[in-house]
């Protein structure tokens, strides 16, 4: 397992419901409402680095998921 991937499920998620968070080496590069500015900051500090993305879910988001079949 990656390490940003590893420091994604140790966040504490409910601090950024409906923000992007983005993340580079295993640390929090930032959390908000709008990426690019968060992409831009990541790109600044870590050029060579490829940043880990992810939209957190809020409390008012509905998740579908299908159905398997068996």
């Amino acid at each position: 397992m990656s390490k940003n991937l590893q420091a994604y499920l140790k966040l504490n998620l409910e601090r950024f419901p409906d923000q992007y968070v983005v993340l580079v080496d295993g640390k929090l590069i930032g959390a908000g409402a709008s990426l690019e500015p968060l992409l831009r900051r990541a790109r600044r500090k870590h050029p060579r680095k490829t940043p880990f993305v992810a939209k957190i879910p809020g409390p008012q988001t509905l998740i579908l998921r299908p159905h398997a079949r068996h």
